[in-house]
């Protein structure tokens, strides 16, 4: 025996909130029916998707599976003494009471669950049953344009952030490359006096020997030669340890100046490198959010045939119910036409044995249809763990640009650091 689940009303659908993953407050959706809102769940609470399978649960055994039933409920089973046939799930009026056969039993079929035709509660409850599950569907869509809109600005932020970085750097080397031609301009200074200071000795050596050629003529010249000859080379000597001094300087000056030099091309090189991967990161995850987009649109194209194939296997219930009653029908005309007429019972018996088999043909469509459905619940909960995978995709890509920004302060902080260091020891001579 197939218990038949109870639709939940209209009244029943709650209220719950999205959480946003920018800032963790919840975001309401409004939902398309007039009595109630419905949002998404956290990741945290899966109830549209509990809802969602209750949804196609429903829809597979209340609306289109028309296998073995139980007989109608009787007076004795029902508690509602003001309605002994139940009550219509939309509108909670009071049933009719089943229809019944010649002999006083009830017919086969499926319990009433909706008033009968020309009221429209049943295509009330469809109506309400898609809606939810378009909601459910239609949520984890918002949440992807809502993560896509937040992630932009923080791309924006780490594009602008990288390209301050970029003139930090090549300013950093200007102002290196100005210090080193400072150092060689010094060294040159440094060269040039030493040079003089040279030509200077070279001429005291020269005035020494021309002293000393004079020493036969007066000795008072020669001594004052001699003293103007020691006083020279004193001052050739105090000229060449300024010269070595000088050029020593100059040249711990320009060693420095190649050695920041140096930092300051492999500060830029890492850098450098760093923007690459950070560029690579960023592309990486441009193409991961558009193939998230361009799954979550498959997944509303796969969602829409679902739909279609479910309101062709309603439909196909329906047609095969029908068929039912009309060979129902068919067998007690032909048992009326075998008690008035025993002449033509062979006859009645064979018409009753074709009819016996178009029962068992229409059993066999309605179970066929039974299987679609189950199916078509399939397919649905494989619709819901798709959806799951695109709002977790989503998270991960918030947290590798959340992830890509820090590893972007990083870097500017490493630079800055490096700056400093750089910079104390090129200011110190």
């Amino acid at each position: 025996m197939i218990v038949q689940p109870d639709p939940a009303p209209a009244d029943d659908i709650t209220t719950e909130a999205v959480p946003s993953l920018a800032d963790g407050d919840p975001v309401a959706a409004t939902s398309g029916t007039a009595s109630s809102t419905v949002a998404a769940p956290s990741p945290a609470s899966p109830a549209p998707a509990d809802a969602l399978a209750a949804t196609a649960a429903g829809t597979t055994t209340a609306e289109a599976g028309t296998g073995p039933t139980e007989p109608a409920p009787t007076t004795q089973d029902a508690p509602d003494q003001q309605a002994p046939h139940g009550r219509c799930q939309v509108c909670r009026e009071p049933l009719p009471a089943p229809q019944r056969r010649r002999d006083g039993k009830y017919k086969g079929g499926r319990r009433r669950l909706y008033c009968p035709p020309p009221r429209d509660c049943k295509e009330q409850a469809q109506a309400q049953r898609e809606s939810r599950l378009a909601e459910a569907i239609g949520d984890p869509l918002r949440l992807v344009i809502a993560v896509a809109d937040e992630a932009v600005p923080a791309m924006t932020d780490l594009r602008e952030t990288l390209a301050r970085a970029i003139d930090g750097l090549i300013a950093i080397k200007e102002v290196s490359s100005a210090e080193v031609a400072a150092a060689k301009a010094d060294a040159a200074a440094a060269h040039d006096a030493a040079a003089d200071a040279q030509r200077k000795a070279e001429q005291a050596a020269e005035g020494a020997g021309r002293a000393t050629a004079a020493q036969h003529r007066e000795r008072q010249a020669r001594q004052d030669a001699q003293q103007a000859a020691e006083q020279a080379r004193e001052e050739a000597i105090q000229a060449r340890q300024h010269a070595a001094d000088t050029v020593a300087a100059h040249e711990q000056a320009r060693t420095q100046a190649e050695r920041a030099a140096a930092l300051a091309k492999r500060a830029e090189e890492s850098v450098a490198a760093q923007l690459q991967e950070a560029l690579a990161r960023l592309l990486s995850e441009t193409a991961a959010r558009e193939r998230a987009q361009q799954g979550l649109a498959e997944s509303r194209v796969e969602l829409a045939a679902t739909q279609a194939t479910a309101r062709t296997a309603q439909a196909a219930a329906e047609a095969d119910q029908a068929r039912a009653a009309q060979a129902d029908e068919r067998a007690a005309q032909a048992e009326r036409a075998a008690a008035s007429a025993n002449a033509l019972s062979e006859k009645a018996e064979q018409t009753a044995a074709a009819l016996r088999q178009q029962v068992e043909v229409a059993q066999r469509d309605a179970d066929q249809a039974r299987l679609d459905a189950h199916a078509l619940a399939t397919t649905v909960q494989s619709l819901k763990h798709d959806r799951d995978a695109a709002r977790a995709d989503a998270d991960r890509q918030r947290e590798r640009a959340v992830h890509a920004e820090l590893r972007a302060q990083q870097a500017l902080a490493e630079l800055a650091r490096r700056d400093e260091v750089d910079s104390s020891p090129s200011g110190s001579p």
